[in-house]
């Protein structure tokens, strides 16, 4: 039945609650959104044999597929911080006057990691050179967050009934599935 206005009430309705979402989508849309990023970061201290810190040293990390290179010098409580680094390979250089320069490799940044490597820079001249091939996993000493990269292949291996997600919780160390054991109420 129509109004005096003319018009359905319902109609109306219908309208301005499609007004009001219209709207709020709108706002929704302007909001800032934080996800999370894919570059890595290396940090660490440089110190000598006797574990002062060598300010004044320089840093150079290399991406070894790209040959992308980004160098820091370290600040005066021997510490360097290199943020946005793209995911793969890298070489680390660390080198001053008056120390032999080391050069460490092996080093596989992952998806939002941050690896700590902490070098010790030998007295010397500049001539000579250390190498140092990473064999041990790097760790995360600057959060208590626990987080991992689980590989294609490691999917495809793993025998999952129904393919859950949460069966994939247990491929990371020092976590466990406890979706089984929640108690809904």
């Amino acid at each position: 039945m129509a109004n005096k206005t003319g018009g359905n009430p319902h109609t109306l309705a219908r309208f301005a609650a499609s007004i009001v979402g219209l709207i709020g989508l709108i706002l929704l849309g302007n909001c800032p959104v934080l996800a999370q990023g894919f570059a890595a970061a290396i940090t660490g201290t440089v110190k000598d044999t006797s574990g002062a810190a060598v300010p004044g040293a320089m840093v150079t990390v290399k991406h070894l597929e790209t040959g992308l290179t980004r160098a820091v010098e370290v600040d005066a409580a021997g510490s360097y911080s290199i943020a946005s680094l793209p995911v793969g390979e890298y070489e680390l250089t660390a080198e001053k006057m008056g120390f032999q320069r080391e050069v460490r490799r092996g080093i596989n940044l992952v998806v939002a990691q941050e690896a700590v490597l902490n070098v010790t820079l030998q007295v010397g001249t500049v001539v000579q050179q250390v190498t140092v091939t990473e064999a041990a996993p790097l760790v995360n000493t600057t959060t208590t967050s626990t987080s991992g990269l689980i590989s294609e292949q490691q999917i495809k291996e793993l025998p999952l009934n129904g393919r859950s997600f949460d069966q994939l919780l247990t491929l990371n160390m020092s976590t466990a599935n406890i979706t089984g054991s929640r108690i809904i109420q």
